[in-house]
């Protein structure tokens, strides 16, 4: 985090080196005679004395940040730490470095980010519903959207896979071999059961069997 420096602390504040934090500030009353005190708002003079009370916790510095501070003082407004930099009262510069074009580029980038964010969302809950019509069983939705999440696959290859182990299952059971139940939707995609190698039949088997051997004779 950056700091900021209250000016001519060491000035108008002394304390006992030996006594740790200090449980006061001195206001000197010359500040009455202070052009730029004066030129202050009422408000504004309760907000330099609220940072002064601040700077006393750290030798005299701030964070550089207004947010921070108001919330740190308990304020009801943001305090203007550029006025009182150009005013003398602290040391740096608030002012942003960035040029007009990169607070636009930033400003930018955050609602493409945003935008961004938003279509993968969208997106997620649509593919997951392709998903979950093309899926044989229909159990524990809530679930299967939180392995969709979780896992993200991608919705093609999944349909693909749901396709193929569709047909595999039908041919186990024309051919009347076992044929293993489909598995919740959340499992399915949890195990990554898109990736599952085509279950053959018995026949199926044999016949690369047969080529498998034949071929290497060949």
């Amino acid at each position: 985090m950056e700091y900021l420096k209250v000016k001519n602390w060491e000035k108008w504040q002394s304390y006992r080196s030996d006594r740790g934090q200090p449980p006061w500030i001195k206001i000197h009353r010359c500040v009455m005679r202070n052009p730029e005190w004066v030129s202050l708002s009422d408000a504004e003079r309760g907000q330099l004395v609220a940072i002064w009370l601040l700077a006393a916790d750290h030798d005299g510095t701030i964070p550089a940040s207004q947010e921070l501070i108001q919330k740190i003082c308990f304020m009801t407004e943001e305090p203007n730490l550029n006025k009182f930099a150009e005013l003398g009262f602290i040391d740096g510069d608030m002012t942003s470095k960035r040029r007009p074009n990169d607070v636009q580029m930033c400003v930018q980038t955050r609602l493409d980010k945003t935008r961004k964010e938003k279509n993968y969302v969208q997106n997620c809950t649509n593919n997951f519903a392709l998903f979950y019509s093309a899926y044989p069983i229909k159990r524990s939705k809530k679930k299967a959207f939180e392995a969709w999440k979780k896992t993200k696959p991608d919705i093609d290859v999944c349909l693909k896979a749901i396709e193929n182990q569709k047909i595999e299952k039908q041919k186990l059971k024309e051919a009347k071999e076992f044929c293993p139940g489909w598995k919740n939707p959340a499992t399915w995609l949890n195990q990554g059961c898109w990736e599952d190698e085509i279950i053959k039949t018995e026949r199926e088997n044999e016949r690369d069997e047969f080529l498998r051997r034949h071929g290497a004779n060949g």
